[in-house]
């Protein structure tokens, strides 16, 4: 078949992969033009970064990477000291809901608390679906009922 370029600007009769490579690019798209239905199954485009804000995990090749917050419980348990000399507040907690990992993945926790000396204590028991969290402060306020948010990143299954 014959290529024609038409009065109106259309052509017909290109086949299939009739362009040179490098013939289309970006500045030749339509603003646009590509749609989601698409773009390769596993392309990462800003709806999927997106997604991992909305949905709290992504897939990116083969890594997992997967968000989340739990409230921390409202009691604590108390313990003096090495030093004898003031109480220190201490809890543990177990997350579940990781999903989607092919192994136990490496995790990271910040406590939202407005005492100074609140902080993580250790990360550990961690599976493909849950971890424990231990946490401490010099008040029990510091971390009772505070947000606990976690991030896991490993092997996708």
């Amino acid at each position: 078949m014959p290529v024609t370029i038409n009065g109106d600007g259309s052509i017909t009769g290109l086949s299939v992969g009739g362009l040179p490579n490098g013939t289309v690019d970006a500045d030749t798209l339509a603003s646009n033009a590509v749609t989601s239905a698409k773009i390769a199954a596993n392309a990462v485009g800003s709806s999927q970064i997106a997604d991992l804000f909305s949905s709290g995990s992504i897939t990116i090749g083969g890594i997992r990477i997967q968000t989340g917050s739990v409230t921390t419980d409202s009691s604590a348990s108390t313990a003096n000291t090495s030093y004898g000399v003031s109480t220190h507040q201490y809890r543990s907690q177990t997350v579940t809901g990781l999903s989607g990992f092919a192994s136990a993945p490496r995790v990271w926790a910040s406590l939202a608390s407005d005492y100074h000396e609140a902080n993580i204590g250790t990360i550990r028991d961690v599976t493909t679906s849950e971890f424990k969290v231990m946490y401490s402060a010099s008040r029990a306020n510091g971390i009772t009922n505070k947000q606990l948010s976690w991030l896991a990143i490993g092997e996708a299954s």
